[in-house]
């Protein structure tokens, strides 16, 4: 930067590569900055590249996703907890046109709650909620839910929340084939020993219901819920704990399960990666 002295008074504008402005009575030049161009390295394209399936999922899904995030002040919101959380993920690599996602493993709540532990096996997704003898179905109700998880799991009091999600994405067989858009349903059950709503009548987040409804159930004395044609789909399952509202909610971490990951594996692939690179070129 440079100080100019002129004797014709206020000066400002541009000549040749110099930009002048005045700052208090005194006249400043600098050079005209060099044009920005768009090199396109490598580094740069995966990081491009990578974020699009981050951003393509969290603005499906984001409907549910605002409390579960502990921590959201200021500035922040659940769309940076999520993309900070995710970013860390094995990448899955789209091409540029794609506006879909593909179903992947991504944190979707973040909170000092103990995390609930789930596995998929023989299409049903089972959690490690002990609910003893009691056989669920869409008939019990939230009373005789909430005493049995409360009175057989640690940590878990009278009030606190059960968000159950479920995504369906068609599997494809090939890079060369579009991406089904995904499905999902999610619904909360509030743990409520007074409450006699039916679990069949806990109504579907309403943004989310382009999904046949699932159906909470027991396998082996813990709390699951079962899938359909597993063949045909991938399903990702999460449960999240949760208590209190607003900032004042505190929830489990977790992260989404796959029942398989051969679609997720696929997109991660050199292969992938190879074809969204060309794309972005």
């Amino acid at each position: 930067m440079v100080k100019v002295k002129s004797s014709f008074g206020k000066v400002s504008g541009t000549k040749a590569n110099t930009i002048y402005y005045e700052v208090n009575g005194v006249t400043f030049g600098r050079s005209k900055p060099t044009k920005m161009g768009n090199p396109k390295t490598e580094a740069q394209m995966k990081q491009r590249i990578k974020m699009n399936n981050i951003l393509n999922m969290y603005k499906y899904i984001k409907g549910y996703l605002q409390q579960n995030f502990e921590g959201i002040i200021g500035n922040k919101n659940a769309s940076s907890f999520f993309r900070s959380y995710n970013l860390m993920k094995t990448p899955v690599w789209l091409t540029k046109e794609a506006c879909k996602f593909v179903l992947a493993p991504y944190v979707v709540a973040q909170g000092r709650i103990n995390s609930v532990g789930y596995e998929f096996r023989d299409g049903v997704f089972v959690t490690d909620i002990n609910v003893g003898d009691l056989e669920i179905n869409d008939e019990t109700e939230e009373r005789v839910l909430s005493s049995v998880i409360c009175g057989n799991n640690e940590g878990w009091t009278n009030n606190d929340t059960l968000q159950v999600i479920l995504l369906r994405q068609k599997r494809v067989s090939s890079l060369d084939e579009e991406i089904a858009h995904p499905t999902c349903c999610s619904i909360v059950v509030c743990l409520d020993k007074a409450s006699a709503t039916k679990i069949g009548e806990i109504p579907v987040l309403e943004s989310l219901s382009n999904m046949s409804r699932f159906s909470l159930c027991s396998v082996d004395g813990k709390l699951a819920v079962r899938v359909e044609d597993s063949e045909e789909y991938t399903y990702a399952f999460a449960v999240v704990h949760g208590r209190g509202q607003g900032r004042d909610k505190i929830v489990s971490s977790q992260q989404l399960c796959l029942s398989d990951t051969a679609l997720y594996d696929s997109y991660c692939s050199s292969n992938a990666f190879n074809k969204a690179f060309e794309s972005y070129k």
